[in-house]
C-alpha cells in the first residue's frame, strides 16, 4: 500500500484492544436501539437517552477511532506513538470511566456520573497529551494530520464541557439548557467526531483505492470552513440561542458538509482499484447519511423543530449514519490488516500467506451491509414519524447487521487485543 510503513507499528496489542472495545460497545449500543424504542420516540432529554448516546460516542466511536489513531499514526503517517506502554494502561482507566458512566446516566445515579465522568475525563486528555506528543514525529504533514489536530482540540474543549456537566448532574449548580446541551453535543460530533472521521477518511481512501493525484486545496480549504462553522455555531448557541446567527452557522456547516462529501468524490475519481469495495460501498453510505445529519440539523437549528423524536433522528443519522457506516467499512480494511500484520508480518516472503481480503468473509459482509441500511434507514423513518414499533422492528434488523459484522471480524481483533508487547516497545521513550 502506498505510505505503509508497517515496522513502525508499536505493537498490534495497542490498537488492538481499544478496536475491541469498539466492537463490542457497537453490538451493544444496537441492542439499545431495540430496547430503548419506545423512549426514543419521545424525548432526547432522558437519563437512558443520554446513557445510550455515551455508549455510541465514548464506547463505539471514541474507542475506535483512539485505536485507530494509534495505529494511523506510526504506519500510515510515518510518526512514532509517545509511550506505547502508557497507552496501555490508559486503555483500562478510560475503560473503567466508560463502564461506570454509562450504567450511571441509565440508572441516573448522579454520584457515579460525576466520578466516573472524571475518570473518562482524565483518560481522554491522557490520551490527547500522547498524541499532541507524536505529532512532532511525523515527518511529511498530510491534511489528515491537520484535521486530527483540530479533532483532538474540539475533544478537549468536549470533555471540558462535559466534566462540568457531569459533576453539575451530582451538585446542581445551575440549569443546562438545551442550547448548551446541543453545545456540547456539537462539539463532539461535529469537532472531535467529525473532523478526526473527515482526517482519518482521506488517508485512508489513498491507501485503500490506491488513490493519487489528488489536490489538496478544496480539503484544506473546507478544514478551515468546517472549523469557523462550528466555532460559531457552538458561540451563538451559548451567546444567543435560537438567534439567526444559529441558523447561519449551521448552514455554514451544511455547506461544508456537501463540500466534503464532493471532495471524497474527487478523490475516488483518482482511485486505481476500479471496482467499489465492501468498504467503499459502506463509504457511500456514510457520505449521504451525513448530508441527512446536516439537513436534520439545519431544520432544528430553524427552530422547526417538529418533535423531540426529530432530535434523536439528528443524532441517529450522525452516530448510526455517517459514523457508523464509516466505521464499519473500515473494519473490513484496518482489522484485516493488523491480523495480517501481526500473524504472517514476520513469515511473508518464505512461506505462503493468505491475501487481505481472505481473512474477512465477503459473503457476510454483504449481507450485513444489507442489514445495517435496511434497518438504518427504517429507525430513522421510525423516529421522524414517531412510530416505536417501526423503530423497534428496523432497529432488530439493524441489531442484526451489526451482530453479524461482529462475528466476522471480531475474531480478527481478539487475538491482536491479547497479543503480547511487540519488540519496536523497548524503542518508545522514556521520558
Amino acid at each position: 500500500m502506498i505510505g505503509v510503513q508497517a515496522t513502525r507499528s508499536p505493537g498490534a496489542d495497542l490498537p488492538g484492544r481499544y478496536l475491541a472495545t469498539g466492537l463490542v460497545a457497537f453490538a451493544l449500543f444496537a441492542l439499545g436501539v431495540v430496547w430503548l424504542a419506545p423512549v426514543l420516540v419521545i424525548t432526547n432529554d432522558d437519563p437512558q437517552v443520554f446513557a445510550l448516546t455515551h455508549l455510541a460516542v465514548l464506547g463505539w466511536i471514541t474507542m475506535t477511532m483512539f485505536g485507530a489513531l494509534y495505529q494511523l499514526f506510526p504506519v500510515a503517517l510515518g510518526g512514532t506513538v509517545h509511550s506505547p506502554r502508557l497507552g496501555r494502561w490508559n486503555y483500562w482507566v478510560l475503560s473503567a470511566g466508560v463502564v461506570g458512566f454509562i450504567p450511571s446516566f441509565y440508572f441516573n445515579w448522579t454520584s457515579g456520573v460525576a466520578i466516573f465522568g472524571s475518570l473518562t475525563v482524565g483518560a481522554i486528555l491522557h490520551f490527547c497529551v500522547q498524541m499532541f506528543r507524536s505529532v512532532p514525529t511525523i515527518p511529511r504533514w498530510h491534511p489528515t494530520v491537520l484535521y486530527v489536530i483540530a479533532g483532538l482540540v474540539w475533544l478537549v474543549a468536549t470533555i471540558a464541557f462535559g466534566f462540568v456537566y457531569a459533576l453539575n448532574w451530582r451538585f446542581q449548580w445551575f440549569d443546562v439548557s438545551n442550547s448548551m446541551l446541543a453545545a456540547h453535543v456539537h462539539l463532539g460530533l461535529a469537532g472531535w467526531l467529525g473532523l478526526t472521521l473527515m482526517g482519518v477518511s482521506y488517508k485512508l481512501t489513498e491507501l485503500f483505492a490506491l488513490a493519487r493525484g489528488h489536490g489538496q486545496g478544496l480539503t484544506l480549504a473546507n478544514l478551515g470552513l468546517w472549523n469557523v462553522g462550528l466555532l460559531g455555531l457552538v458561540v451563538s448557541l451559548l451567546a444567543a440561542p435560537g438567534s439567526l446567527a444559529v441558523s447561519a452557522f449551521a448552514a455554514v456547516l451544511t455547506i461544508s458538509a456537501a463540500l466534503h462529501v464532493l471532495d471524497m468524490g474527487l478523490l475516488l475519481r483518482t482511485r486505481r482499484r476500479r471496482q467499489f469495495s465492501i468498504e467503499q460501498w459502506h463509504t457511500f453510505v456514510s457520505l449521504a447519511a451525513l448530508l441527512v445529519a446536516a439537513s436534520l440539523g439545519l431544520v432544528l437549528a430553524a427552530g422547526r423543530e417538529p418533535g423531540r423524536s426529530w432530535v434523536v433522528a439528528y443524532g441517529f443519522a450522525a452516530l448510526a449514519g455517517w459514523f457508523g457506516f464509516a466505521v464499519a467499512g473500515k473494519s473490513y480494511k484496518i482489522l484485516p490488516f493488523l491480523n495480517w500484520l501481526h500473524r504472517f508480518g514476520g513469515v511473508a516472503g518464505d512461506r505462503p500467506v493468505p491475501l487481505l481480503r481472505e481473512l474477512v468473509d465477503e459473503r457476510l459482509a454483504w449481507s450485513s451491509f444489507a442489514l445495517l441500511l435496511t434497518g438504518f434507514v427504517g429507525v430513522l423513518s421510525g423516529l421522524l414519524v414517531v412510530n416505536a414499533a417501526l423503530v423497534r422492528g428496523a432497529g432488530a434488523v439493524y441489531a442484526g447487521g451489526v451482530l453479524l459484522l461482529v462475528a466476522n471480524v471480531f475474531r480478527l481483533a481478539l487475538p491482536l487485543a491479547l497479543s503480547g508487547r511487540a519488540v519496536a516497545d523497548s524503542l518508545e521513550p522514556t521520558a
